[in-house]
């Protein structure tokens, strides 16, 4: 069974070919994106493995929250990626931090190339929290 929603051409007339083909993705995608809120909604206030019955409440309630609490997508690998970084790369900066061997070339150019990347990684980590 296919649902389809429609709209008068006239509400349409000054979009491109492309314009009404990315609205209509983009409009599938909320829609989708409703109809698993409203799964959610009915699965937390549902307590027993009986058939799932999302009633109009559940449907206003997913509206309410897209609007207002706009969920993050999962599977963030990047995010994680430079958190658990930005969290090691300044315990390895301290780690090797001796202010004997840095006179030495090689160990002064390891620390500021280990310095730059930690600043890096923390600017990144707290860019994509923003």
């Amino acid at each position: 069974m296919s649902n389809e929603v429609t709209l008068n051409d006239e509400s349409l007339a000054g979009f491109s070919q492309p314009a009404k083909d990315r609205l209509r993705a983009a409009t599938v995608e909320y829609m989708e994106e409703m109809i698993a809120e409203c799964y959610r909604l009915e699965a937390s206030m549902n307590s027993d493995d009986g058939p799932a019955e999302i009633t109009q409440g559940m449907v206003n309630d997913a509206v309410v929250f897209k609007k207002r609490l706009p969920t993050r997508k999962k599977g963030k690998f990047w995010r994680a990626t430079t958190r658990i970084a930005a969290s090691i790369l300044p315990l390895l900066v301290g780690f090797f931090f001796n202010s004997d061997k840095l006179t030495e070339g090689n160990n002064l150019i390891f620390f500021a190339l280990l310095l730059v990347a930690t600043a890096v990684v923390i600017t990144v980590s707290v860019l994509m929290d923003v």
